[in-house]
């Protein structure tokens, strides 16, 4: 598993569309993510841009460099026919999704110092400490995330429906649960994925042990892998 991961992201790493991507990823997180005279408001608006754009932009062409060439090419079939388990390349391909994401979100973090610095916004050492733990947390959600989509990969053996499942993950899911849980007064959001993960983040700022991240982790991430796991264990491939 390790030497096909390590090819893997060789291959990526060598694609012009990565570093491209980056760049555009840098320069609107640089640009857009929101400016007052004020500290506490700019970090605010901070926040909030990077919760609603961050998993989306960096899941999608991720997700893509991970999964779509080899879905096309048949070199999962390969890989498979030379005698690899399909348990170590569904976690192989996931620990490649987390790898690159990582590298991107490095890339992330070191925007968001740098663009505090240069616009001169203010932030004390606290502050930026703060905001990369928030940052951190924005990467375990797309951890999930990753992990759900990748279900729907092997599910269909398409590379669409997991994007499909990003997009809606990224996008509208927790408005959605959000809404249902002020309507119906159930606490669908607050015990799903985003909302343990909230609820997390929210206790270890405060000093609290964050324990909501436990069963987020082990229970939606593990489950979700596991399904995934399962589902492709089962799954016909044509060779």
């Amino acid at each position: 598993m390790r030497n096909m991961i390590k090819a893997d992201l060789r291959r990526i790493l060598k694609k012009p569309s990565l570093y491209v991507w980056l760049v555009i990823m840098g320069v609107f997180f640089f640009l857009f993510s929101g400016y007052t005279d004020y500290t506490a408001d700019t970090l605010d608006q901070e926040y909030k841009c990077l919760m609603l754009a961050a998993p989306i932009i960096i899941s999608i062409p991720v997700f893509l460099s991970v999964y779509g060439d080899e879905m096309k090419c048949g070199a999962m079939q390969c890989i498979i026919g030379r005698g690899t388990s399909r348990t170590k390349v569904l976690l192989g391909k996931y620990l490649e999704c987390l790898i690159l994401s990582l590298f991107y979100f490095a890339f992330l973090e070191l925007t968001m110092f740098g663009r505090n610095r240069l616009w001169e916004v203010g932030t004390s050492r606290s502050q930026d400490l703060t905001l990369a733990f928030f940052i951190v947390m924005i990467y375990v959600r797309t951890a999930g995330y990753f992990a759900f989509a990748s279900f729907f990969v092997f599910l269909s053996w398409s590379t669409a429906p997991g994007v499909v499942a990003l997009l809606t993950l990224t996008s509208f899911a927790d408005a959605v649960l959000k809404m249902v849980q002020m309507l119906a007064n159930i606490n669908v959001y607050d015990y799903s994925f985003g909302g343990l993960l909230d609820a997390a983040y929210a206790d270890l700022q405060v000093g609290g042990p964050g324990l909501t991240l436990i069963p987020a982790v082990v229970i939606f991430i593990g489950g979700a892998l596991l399904a995934a796991a399962l589902i492709f264990g089962k799954k016909e491939i044509e060779f």
